[in-house]
C-alpha cells in the first residue's frame, strides 16, 4: 500500500530501501513523518547517489550478480545523505544517527560501516 493510506501516529516508522524509488522524495518523507507520534523515531536505509553507489548497486549487483533485476534503480533518483536529511530536518525531526551499510555477497552479511558512499541508514527522532 501507500504511506498515505496508513493511519494513527506510531512510536517508530521504517522505510527500508523505498526512497529511491519514490516520485518525490520531501513529499514522501512528510507523509512519512506525519505519522509518528510527537518523540518517535523515524529511520530510512537507501542508496547514495556516487559513483561507488552506481558501479556497486547497479551495475554489479542488477547486471553482473542479479541481486535484484535490471533497471530496479535508477541512478538519478538515488538520495544523497544531505538531501534526506534535510528533508528529515524540515519534518521536525533531530537526526540522531547516520551509519554505512555495507553488503559482503561472499558471507551473505551486512555491517556497519563509517562509508556513507553507497548504503546508508539514517535514524532521527520527532521534537515535540
Amino acid at each position: 500500500g501507500m504511506v498515505e493510506d496508513v493511519e494513527g501516529e506510531w512510536d517508530v516508522v521504517v522505510s527500508s530501501e523505498v526512497v529511491e524509488h519514490v516520485p518525490c522524495v520531501t513529499s514522501f518523507v512528510e507523509q512519512c513523518a506525519k505519522r509518528v507520534k510527537p518523540g518517535g523515531g523515524l529511520m530510512f536505509t537507501t542508496i547514495n547517489r556516487t559513483m561507488a553507489s552506481w558501479a556497486l548497486a547497479i551495475v554489479a549487483a542488477e547486471n553482473i550478480a542479479g541481486f535484484v533485476p535490471p533497471g530496479t534503480h535508477e541512478y538519478h533518483k538515488l538520495v544523497p545523505p544531505q538531501q534526506l536529511s534535510g528533508a528529515i530536518r524540515d519534518c521536525g525531526f533531530e537526526i540522531e544517527k547516520t551509519i554505512g551499510m555495507r553488503y559482503n555477497p561472499l558471507t551473505r552479511q551486512w555491517s556497519k560501516t563509517s562509508d556513507l558512499s553507497v548504503n546508508y541508514a539514517i535514524t532521527a527522532r520527532k521534537l515535540n
